[in-house]
């Protein structure tokens, strides 16, 4: 049964090949979209791991985390609270690739460039420390830390100094490079961290977040007061926050649901087509089978082995054009801000679509095949 299935693969190879790629494609999409879904999920996991923080605090009436304002005033206020060790305030900007000179970088494939604002004598720019690949953190307000792929697009060192922005923030045309750092988290690492208080003159006098830090038996107590004293600002936990922010992501769960239909309609067409047309071409053919003495059941078999033969190959290639596709796409495209977490539920879901498509897609040509009449078919022309 398999030689001759293998031969019938060869003698309609030009068909074979379109069908396998049209299932590939739409598995390559899936692992490419949910890859990158799933490593943004995972970045803030570990982000906010390492921020070591009891509880973010933010604006309870932005309806994005980039849109949160939380006041000088209203932070000294806060850590006021019983419970409160300390605090680290944030803010957050994303420029332009910097012009070094006469050269600007945005054809290099940079594009953007995050840049975190932190206070230098706060924890929250001590978790660099031990991520520093050379030099120091920085001290002073013209000074500021790289993240090793912003630091290697550039060809900065420790010691450089730089233009980071267009114009001259708190009347400092350039900034020096006294650390580079490398972390888990690809965004991350394209980013520079500068003085809050530099940062302040793009974003505003507020700030976005404080991860404020308490004794693990104080973290509820203190969640309590900081929301019933200050009811326009939300405590969450840690994880709390993290799932917080991902349901903003799940919207690409709800995309990748659609697509994954759409590309399983388009893969099941593409499978039917290819299968209908082959025993439409192999009528006499079966129906000489069927005189010989096969089975409408080894009939219907052959048939579906067919199907699933050509899914499962187009689900294999699928699965390495979409971790290609999806490395072309953050190394080239994206700049290093996206980040693709490659778990083994990825790829099973890809392989599943690919099953499905080639199940659904062989099933009614198998039926026709298999209820050919030996008499009938014989006489097709």
């Amino acid at each position: 049964m398999l030689s001759y299935i293998c031969r019938q693969f060869i003698v309609r190879k030009g068909r074979t090949i379109l069908c396998l790629l049209g299932v590939a494609v739409s598995v390559a999409m899936i692992v490419s979209i949910l890859s990158i879904a799933r490593g943004m999920k995972n970045s803030l996991n570990t982000y906010m791991q390492d921020s070591g923080a009891s509880l973010v605090v933010f604006d309870r009436s932005a309806a994005d985390l980039a849109f949160s304002r939380v006041s000088v005033e209203t932070i000294d206020k806060v850590e006021e609270i019983e419970g409160v060790q300390e605090i680290s305030r944030a803010n957050f900007t994303i420029i332009m690739g910097p012009k070094l000179g006469k050269k600007s970088t945005l054809g290099s494939g940079l594009g953007v460039i995050p840049v975190f604002g932190r206070l230098f004598n706060e924890r929250m720019i001590q978790k660099y420390e031990e991520k520093l690949v050379a030099g120091r953190l920085p001290r002073l307000k013209s000074e500021l830390l790289l993240g090793t792929l912003i630091a290697g697009k550039l060809k900065l060192k420790v010691g450089d100094k730089f233009p980071l922005f267009r114009e001259k923030l708190l009347g400092i045309p350039e900034y020096e490079v006294t650390g580079i750092f490398e972390t888990a988290l690809s965004w991350e690492n394209l980013g520079a961290v500068a003085h809050a208080e530099v940062v302040q003159q793009k974003t505003g006098p507020d700030y976005a977040l404080l991860f404020v830090y308490t004794a693990p038996k104080d973290t509820a107590k203190t969640r309590r007061l900081i929301e019933k004293e200050f009811p326009q600002l939300i405590a969450l936990p840690a994880s709390e926050f993290t799932d917080r922010f991902n349901q903003q992501l799940d919207y690409i769960d709800e995309f990748i649901f659609i697509l994954s239909v759409i590309a399983g309609i388009v893969g099941v067409l593409g499978v039917l087509n290819t299968m209908m047309m082959s025993v439409s071409e192999r009528t006499r053919e079966i129906g000489t089978l069927r005189a010989l003495g096969w089975s409408s059941r080894r009939v219907m078999a052959v048939i579906v082995l067919e199907g699933f033969v050509v899914s499962i190959a187009g689900g294999v290639l699928g699965m390495i054009l979409g971790w290609a596709g999806t490395e072309v796409l953050i190394g080239l495209f994206s700049g290093g801000l996206l980040v693709a977490s490659y778990l083994p539920g990825v790829f099973v879901t890809g392989f599943l679509l690919a099953l499905s498509v080639g199940a659904v897609g062989s099933v009614y040509p198998a039926l026709r095949a298999s209820s050919l009449k030996p008499a009938e078919a014989l006489r097709y022309e």
